[in-house]
């Protein structure tokens, strides 16, 4: 009984290490995305610039055949700075004896940042499936 609650036990912390990782990927991701933080903001505001020209008339922009590109691009921008600033600083796993309030801040923290990283793969997903449908809405005659 003593062995079956031992592997048990090993098993669940195996699964703890699986969101450990996830985030320590999500951070190396994070990392390389950071070095385009403001070519992100710069392409975020020339979509929303683009989306705003569409909805009027405009002399620079006649019709609205650049509006779906443009919540489609400001989308996916959107999303790749928030992934750039959101798992740039994941706290690490305590590795020497601490007290048990630093251990559990950190705990707190990585489990926020885990639900954020589960929320933000959805999002990612989302933002897929919408810009399949909006380019396939956008390139019919």
């Amino acid at each position: 009984m003593l062995a079956l609650s031992i592997k048990l036990a090993c098993q669940f912390n195996q699964s703890l290490d699986t969101g450990s990782v996830m985030l320590e990927r999500l951070q190396v991701v994070a990392g390389f995305l950071a070095y385009f933080r403001y070519l992100f903001i710069v392409l975020g505001l020339f979509f929303l610039a683009l989306f705003v020209l569409s909805l009027f008339e405009t002399r620079w922009l006649a019709g609205d055949g650049m509006l779906i590109p443009s919540i489609i691009g400001f989308c996916w921008v959107t999303t790749l700075y928030s992934f750039a600033t959101l798992f740039a600083n994941v706290p690490a796993k305590p590795v020497a004896p601490v007290g048990i309030r630093v251990r559990f801040s950190i705990w707190l923290r990585r489990s926020g940042l885990w639900l954020i990283a589960v929320l933000m793969l959805s999002l990612s997903l989302a933002v897929l499936v919408l810009s399949f449908e909006l380019l396939r809405t956008w390139s019919m005659p």
